[in-house]
């Protein structure tokens, strides 16, 4: 009778599980190689088509370059942009008319109302597709906030463009974007430095690996899907449920510090101030040319987890709008609704549909409850075309294109 001895026997089962580990590890290696050169040749396809157009301005703010198209990079998510004449996001590359025989509808807000995905998802584009009847203008620009509204404004005017409403869609960040921003001379508003996007390790995972990037990912859209609000692998850069910029509204900030940290020099109650005291100079700006304001809020995702549909950011711009706004438009409701949809298994449901994932930007299910709350609302009370104020004899409106023409002799 033969057979192998106990130590044999030992032998054999340890070299067993070493070429299984070894099998294991170059097959890693392998499809790591792999998946490095497949990224780094689809980067380089990728990269032969960028392109920005996005420059400083006189005063040193940043804006979009007049009658510009490119391809814009958000995170695995590139998209074309394209802008008018005046330096505004639009469908296609247009020459924008002084005046238009439709309504017209200046549109501002930061980067939800820019949109950072396709056109006919942002909210502004299914609005204009929606509703062809009125000439509707994105003044939205990544970044912005109330003092940038009210220097867009007052440019657009001055170049003699007829405005029949203008819509200031508020965001969360306005209260910590005025507080940690200052007033330069020359009316730029300026801001400090900002932190990079991404973090070192994050970045080369996404820009060298995209397939495994895309795996580790995979499992943080199961954990946030079933309630487990953390993207600390993928997007560790951005806590999309509890950003510090966003979180006035529900818990106790840090007022000291100045960005990124915090909110100083200002603090929350004197970004909450300065944000309303620029809207009010804005709705003046267009009250003496007889224009009315309208102002739509909508909730980022650490509100949709923290806060309820009365937040505080709410509360600000639906006081400020008492006697001054046409119409006030709060889209928390219609979010918080799909959140109770949820089933109780997958509480996170909501995120994966309505925003980017790892980001607080919406998807096109989120951009479309943003584009319908206000469709809804310019059915009921559609926009006309407003009457300029008579002043020493002389229209505000005719005096503005005058002085328009007279600058580009």
């Amino acid at each position: 009778m033969t057979g192998t001895t106990p130590s044999t026997a030992q032998r054999q089962r340890w070299m067993k599980l070493i070429l299984l580990l070894v099998g294991l590890a170059f097959s890693a290696a392998t499809f790591v190689t792999l998946d490095g050169l497949r990224t780094t040749a689809a980067r380089r396809k990728h990269d032969k088509v960028r392109s920005g157009c996005f420059f400083r301005d006189q005063v040193g703010q940043h804006v979009l370059k007049p009658n510009c198209t490119c391809i814009m990079n958000w995170g695995r998510n590139p998209y074309e942009l394209s802008t008018n004449n005046l330096g505004f996001r639009d469908e296609k590359v247009r020459e924008v008319p002084l005046a238009d025989a439709r309504p017209r509808i200046l549109m501002l807000g930061n980067s939800f109302t820019q949109s950072m995905t396709a056109w006919r998802d942002s909210y502004v584009g299914r609005i204009a597709a929606d509703l062809p009847q009125y000439d509707f203008l994105n003044g939205g620009v990544m970044g912005y906030s109330v003092s940038h509204y009210l220097n867009e404004t007052r440019s657009v005017l001055a170049k003699g463009v007829d405005i029949d409403e203008v819509i200031v869609f508020a965001g969360v960040t306005e209260v910590h974007d005025e507080a940690v921003s200052q007033d330069g001379a020359s009316g730029a508003v300026i801001l400090p430095e900002g932190k990079p996007w991404m973090p070192p390790f994050a970045m080369r995972m996404a820009m060298r690996f995209a397939l495994t990037y895309s795996m580790v990912e995979s499992v943080e859209r199961f954990l946030v899907r079933h309630g487990y609000y953390h993207v600390s692998v993928t997007h560790p850069e951005l806590s999309a449920f509890d950003v510090e910029a966003t979180a006035w509204t529900y818990r106790k900030v840090n007022e000291a510090d100045p960005f990124p940290v915090g909110y100083g020099p200002l603090g929350v109650e004197g970004g909450a101030a300065k944000a309303k005291a620029k809207m009010t100079l804005l709705w003046q700006e267009l009250q003496k040319r007889n224009i009315p304001i309208s102002v739509v809020v909508y909730p980022y995702p650490g509100q949709l987890v923290h806060d309820t549909a009365d937040s505080r950011q709410v509360r600000l711009w639906r006081d400020w709008c008492e006697g001054k706004c046409k119409r006030f438009i709060s889209v928390f409701p219609a979010f918080f609704a799909v959140k109770d949809q949820c089933p109780r298994v997958e509480p996170g449901c909501w995120y994966l549909k309505l925003f980017v994932f790892g980001d607080v930007h919406y998807t096109a299910a989120g951009n479309a409850l943003v584009a319908d709350a206000v469709i809804k609302s310019l059915a009921e009370e559609p926009p006309a075309k407003h009457r300029p104020l008579v002043a020493g004899g002389q229209k505000i409106a005719a005096e503005a294109v005058n002085n328009y023409l007279r600058s580009m002799r």
